[in-house]
């Protein structure tokens, strides 16, 4: 996900007869991240979000944050479903897997079919961060923005969200 610091106007409730003022900003920094969700039943970090900053996306980032969820997940076979990014199908990322799944498959992906993010339980998670944290907001330090957006990730528990539901 791309977060950028300009402010996004959405619905508000306000007083009636009365236009709210929002400070906006056209524009700024931007940030990137990445986001795991964890949809495995009867478990404990169901519906967590594993998320990280990154400059950018690439097969290098994209390298380090499955190294991530590989030592946080350590001791457990991760099945990933993703989407169609070009670097999530780039050499470095297949010579990774290689490596990594050798004597055993540490980390089996999958991608979800071209153009359906509705499929993709993590653009849930990207809407609800949108919602709750930079919505009508306009902050200042971008660094704080994006510390906050870390912390609603890694913080908080997306329970709402079925995978299952998301193929009826």
């Amino acid at each position: 996900m791309n977060l950028n610091q300009e402010t996004k106007i959405k619905n508000i409730w306000y007083f009636k007869n009365q236009q709210p003022i929002v400070e906006a900003k056209r524009k700024g920094e931007s940030q990137n991240f990445y986001g795991a969700l964890n949809m495995t039943k009867n478990n404990k970090d169901r519906s967590k979000c594993v998320a990280m900053s990154v400059d950018k996306q690439n097969s290098e980032t994209t390298i380090k944050f499955l190294k991530k969820l590989l030592k946080i997940y350590q001791n457990k076979k991760i099945f990933l479903i993703w989407d169609g990014a070009s670097w999530h199908k780039s050499k470095k990322i297949r010579e990774f897997l290689s490596k990594i799944n050798k004597n055993t498959t540490k980390l089996e992906l999958f991608n979800f079919p071209p153009y359906s993010p509705e499929y993709n339980p993590q653009e849930h998670v990207w809407k609800a961060l949108r919602q709750n944290v930079t919505h009508n907001r306009l902050e200042k330090d971008f660094s704080i923005l994006i510390k906050d957006c870390l912390k609603f990730l890694n913080r908080t528990k997306f329970s709402s969200i079925k995978f299952e539901n998301l193929f009826k």
